[in-house]
């Protein structure tokens, strides 16, 4: 049976929660503003959001009365869960897809994204797994299947494609991992090598020409086209191409500075 304790609270975390909702709120709100005039409220994003606030909530109201300790037995079988529910929703027929991307079940009333939950998920399972003797934390077999356990639901998400989701496990693991214990030896040689690869992608998005590039959704070579100050047009287009060019990297200008507002 589980163990219900009494509830304590950290107000100032909740407060700054309850902040972070409204801050949430209010952009998501304003960036579909076109929407409530057109669509039911209840098909509306900002509804949606309030929903999924709400149900956050419960969830947190949960683990607050909870002992964890008792969900850490339950961990690992949900992480693998997910796994197996990540795997699901990439085969046709079952996931369902949206704008390009197979993400989602369709439950009829609503659809479900299970690389969320594949987050709070990971979360526990790798919280879980790195809770061991300060001894075994300095065995590289021991950072290599945390590594493992962290680039499984990466790759998975990656294949939807997912690419914003798929990115918060490495910081996510990398992070729980220096708290846990983890050689600086290892996150640094990872993190170097990692720096490496990146540096090596944008720098190939960039510059280098079509039949050399690396496999990227258009959306995000343009994104970084944007974000580092480059002319979408090729360099063989024609004036009418470059004007075209120009007026769509104008708007992705601005949507990119409106993300980083709410960010």
């Amino acid at each position: 049976m589980l163990h219900i304790r009494k509830l304590r609270v950290d107000w100032l975390m909740f407060g700054a929660l309850i902040g972070l909702m409204i801050f949430g709120g209010t952009f998501v709100l304003s960036a579909a503003i076109d929407q409530y005039e057109m669509e039911p409220l209840q098909d509306t994003y900002f509804f949606r959001q309030l929903v999924f606030y709400g149900l956050g909530l419960l969830l947190a109201v949960l683990f607050v009365v909870v002992d964890y300790h008792r969900l850490a037995g339950w961990s690992r079988p949900a992480y693998w869960l997910m796994i197996l529910l990540l795997v699901l929703v990439l085969i046709p027929g079952i996931g369902e897809v949206r704008h390009g991307a197979r993400r989602w079940f369709d439950l009829g009333v609503t659809l479900i994204q299970p690389s969320e939950f594949a987050k709070l998920a990971f979360i526990f399972a790798l919280a879980d797994f790195l809770t061991r003797p300060n001894e075994e934390m300095l065995m590289p077999g021991v950072f290599l299947k945390a590594l493992g356990m962290t680039a499984l639901p990466f790759i998975l998400i990656l294949k939807e494609p997912d690419l914003g989701s798929s990115l918060v496990f490495f910081p996510i693991g990398i992070a729980m991992m220096f708290i846990a214990g983890v050689p600086l030896r290892f996150l640094g040689k990872f993190l170097g090598a990692s720096a490496v690869l990146v540096v090596f992608v944008i720098i190939n998005a960039l510059y280098f020409p079509a039949d050399w590039r690396i496999s990227l959704q258009e959306y995000q070579r343009q994104r970084l086209l944007v974000y580092f100050h480059k002319d979408f047009a090729p360099p063989n287009a024609t004036p009418a191409e470059r004007k075209a060019a120009r007026a769509l990297q104008r708007e992705r200008t601005h949507n990119i500075r409106q993300a980083e507002i709410s960010v």
